[in-house]
């Protein structure tokens, strides 16, 4: 049993009317200790893609239409899309490139994110890892109430948006390899972000070497396709999404998909915890996929 602390977050309400489906409105706990789940042999992803929108709103903004990039301190918005941040000066060659996908935020909370979004980086860079954290797309939440939020997608209602989310970031995927090079590739997915980085694990929409899904679920019918990179589920005993997370888990299990899940106590959040985890499950030995 380890032991971290945090200061507790409050979460929108709409965060769980919508795209959280039939979770309802939870309060947020401050996390007094972490328990880690172990499997042997088998990997973990995090997943945070929120479910259960009731009506979809209008997939808009063409990639022309975007708003311009804005990045956390330390990362550089690149012309193609996305926030970079290069490994720490003493590491002579990436030992990979970690992806991060957000979770859903309104534009007043941008802060929040880029808070987020710099603790990764920092966390990762550190660690030898370069960084490219992605955006969703405003209009992608499938609640009317949440047309200007920043979202992937996340459920039944607009599973089928993701090629072309994916395929949108081929440019800056080939800018950033030119830059440091080929290396592995892992994604980690928070909340809103987590549901995307299980359907892209499950559903092969992007190779990646792990994937790492925190605080998210399922987007069913959970079947994996082609192949099948090594998933770390992070949830949290108070978290809305944990009664997700064990589908998530169950769902996998039945599949003989490999995966591994970890718990600590808490709600719904991305403390530095959540994220070393994430980075010390991508720095174990994987088996092939």
């Amino acid at each position: 049993m380890r032991r971290a602390k945090y200061a507790p977050k409050r979460l929108e309400s709409a965060l769980f009317a919508g795209e959280m489906g039939g979770m309802g409105n939870a309060k947020v706990a401050t996390m007094a200790s972490l328990e880690v789940v172990r499997w042997a042999g088998a990997a973990v992803v995090l997943a945070a893609v929120l479910v259960a929108p009731t009506s979809r709103v209008a997939y808009a903004a063409a990639p022309a239409e975007l708003e311009a990039e804005t990045c956390a301190a330390g990362l550089e918005a690149l012309p193609t899309g996305g926030c970079f941040a290069e490994a720490v000066a003493s590491v002579p060659q990436a030992r990979g490139l970690l992806v991060y996908l957000h979770g859903m935020y309104a534009p007043a909370q941008l802060g929040e994110e880029l808070e987020r979004q710099g603790r990764v980086a920092k966390l990762a860079t550190a660690r030898g890892y370069a960084v490219l954290a992605l955006r969703g797309q405003k209009g992608e939440c499938t609640t009317a109430e949440l047309s200007r939020w920043w979202c992937w997608p996340s459920n039944e209602r607009n599973v089928q948006d993701g090629e072309a989310f994916v395929a949108r970031w081929a440019p800056s995927f080939e800018a950033v390899q030119g830059r440091i090079g080929a290396v592995p590739r892992v994604l980690l997915g928070f909340s809103n972000g987590a549901y995307f980085a299980a359907q892209i694990a499950l559903r092969g929409l992007a190779p990646f070497d792990a994937v790492v899904v925190a605080h998210g679920g399922p987007t069913r019918p959970v079947k994996a396709v082609g192949a099948t990179p090594p998933v770390l589920l992070i949830t949290a005993d108070q978290d809305p999404s944990d009664g997700e997370m064990r589908r998530l888990d169950a769902d996998l299990t039945k599949e003989s998909y490999p995966h591994a899940i970890v718990s600590r106590a808490g709600g719904h959040s991305l403390p530095n915890w959540d994220i070393e985890s994430a980075l010390s499950f991508f720095e174990q030995p994987k088996s092939g996929s």
